[in-house]
């Protein structure tokens, strides 16, 4: 099965700061907004439903730019891409996890640089994510596995580096950057009697600075969905875990100084500041939709027919016959934040559902439109003309791709 891999976009102005006609003149009409406070948290309600395509966003059919190949040069050959940014310039970057390495390419496409290389000295990656863009287009790279931060210029190259202070244990899996730099990590907290059934292990997230320094506690919030199922093993038994059909996993973004959450148990975005304080929760009034035969099937179907060879495929029916299956959909599918302060939540897509829509709402959680997504593009930046994202082509091949972004009249 191909690995997948969550990676985040580079940071903007303070969330908060910014207006909502950033997002693009007034709301559609329609839903209804409302605002309240409880206990010095924010609560941002949304009732009503928005039309297909209300509110005049629009992003380009195709992309704009492409980058990548098949075969030929190696600096356009990309593999396990980990987050890409596009500098104030128009040049992209992008850290390769295949090579790997951080490669630069112009605005136009062509390649113009490459830093690093597998190896544990200065300036050197086991497990690069490129996770924001500091003033001056400093670049920020987390490597996974060594546990270092690094600064590259894109002109320059290796600026400094830090490793990470060991009382934040683990592998730096990343959230996100605030715009202070400040790295967001997690891991996960997992029990130790763990029987058959569905489990959300919390995840405990905290910010880490660039010098490596432990920072802010951002909270222990529910994790992924898994289904731990025990398995018979030579002289006795194995418990194993994995994800589970229409399970919940954590929808997380990170951006100014600001850091989202939503559980997708209901439609919930929690919002918090740089010091892990909750200062707002965004609702929308909007039901998981129940889980069907007719779902099950078709969830079935497609996991069948991504397997390798129809050996794989057959027991992905058996394992899927056996789970145990959710009364409920996800409430909503993955979310990011853009680089005026807009957030985006996408709709979850039921099985066979090929389209791919995201909701969008203003700084105060306000519901301003509906725009449709490039399928298949795994996000990485939206910034304010445009969205950069990994593409992979039925064979695999990687590819950055940037699309044209039109917000509504008003911006």
């Amino acid at each position: 099965m191909k690995r997948r891999s969550r990676l985040l976009p580079r940071p903007a102005l303070p969330f908060l700061a910014l207006l909502p006609l950033a997002c693009g003149g007034e709301a559609p009409a329609g839903p209804t907004f409302s605002v309240r406070d409880s206990a010095g948290v924010v609560i941002a309600e949304n009732r009503g439903e928005l039309a297909p395509g209300a509110g005049g966003w629009a992003v380009s059919p195709e992309p704009t730019l492409s980058v990548g190949a098949a075969a030929g040069d190696e600096a356009y050959l990309l593999f396990r891409t980990w987050g890409a940014a596009r500098l104030s310039d128009g040049r992209i970057a992008v850290a390769n996890n295949g090579s790997p390495d951080l490669r630069v390419f112009g605005a136009t496409g062509e390649h113009q640089r490459t830093f690093g290389a597998r190896g544990e000295g200065p300036g050197e990656f086991d497990s690069p994510v490129l996770v924001g863009v500091l003033p001056g287009d400093t670049l920020v790279v987390v490597d996974r596995t060594l546990r270092r931060l690094y600064l590259f210029h894109p002109d320059a190259g290796f600026v400094r580096g830090a490793t990470a202070d060991p009382a934040i244990e683990g592998y730096l899996l990343t959230a996100g950057m605030f715009s202070s730099g400040s790295v967001v990590v997690w891991r996960s907290e997992w029990g130790v009697e763990m029987p058959n059934g569905f489990y959300r292990f919390p995840r405990q997230y905290r910010s880490v600075t660039l010098d490596g320094q432990v920072g802010a506690d951002l909270g222990s919030l529910p994790g992924d969905e898994t289904l731990m199922r025990s398995q018979a093993v030579e002289g006795g038994s194995m418990t194993m875990g994995g994800g589970s059909p229409f399970g919940r996993v954590a929808a997380v973004a990170v951006r100014g100084d600001r850091f989202f959450y939503g559980s997708q148990d209901r439609w919930e975005i929690r919002v918090h500041d740089q010091s892990g304080a909750l200062v707002r929760l965004i609702r929308r009034d909007k039901a998981p939709t129940p889980v069907t035969q007719d779902h099950v099937a078709a969830f079935m179907e497609e996991a069948a027919a991504g397997a390798e060879d129809g050996g794989q495929g057959q027991e992905f029916r058996r394992m899927l016959r056996e789970a145990p299956i959710p009364e409920l959909h996800p409430a909503h599918g993955s979310i990011h934040a853009d680089a005026l302060g807009c957030l985006w939540v996408e709709e979850y897509r039921l099985p066979g559902d090929t389209t791919r829509v995201a909701t969008v709402l203003d700084p105060e959680g306000r519901m301003t439109g509906s725009v449709a997504l490039p399928p298949g593009l795994a996000i990485f930046e939206i910034g304010a003309d445009y969205l950069l994202g990994r593409w992979a082509d039925e064979l695999g091949v990687e590819y950055l791709r940037l699309y044209a972004l039109t917000r509504p009249p008003g911006d």
